[in-house]
């Protein structure tokens, strides 16, 4: 993990970017069981998971979003393992 600092908005999109990917993952993951549905069913569930995870993470994002303390910015990147190669501050 960089040793740089992050700010809250870019922590919010971090977290984002991850629980879609967590999701992506999973969908990857299931591919076989989801073999039999046909195109629609299939954005239905693609569509169902993203609004999942979007729920799931939806109140951390905002909280960070909110640009709060550094220390709550600085918990949040290490509780949820996030990291940035970006730079972004």
């Amino acid at each position: 993990m960089s040793t740089g600092r992050v700010n809250g908005i870019v922590a919010a999109r971090m977290l984002q970017e991850g629980f879609a990917r967590v999701g992506r993952t999973e969908l990857v993951r299931l591919q076989k069981k989801l073999a039999m549905l046909d195109g629609e069913q299939r954005a239905i569930v693609e569509g169902v998971v993203a609004h999942v995870v979007a729920a799931l993470a939806a109140d951390a994002v905002r909280l960070l979003a909110a640009q709060p303390e550094q220390y709550v910015v600085d918990s949040a990147v290490h509780v949820f393992g996030l990291s940035g190669g970006d730079g972004d501050r």
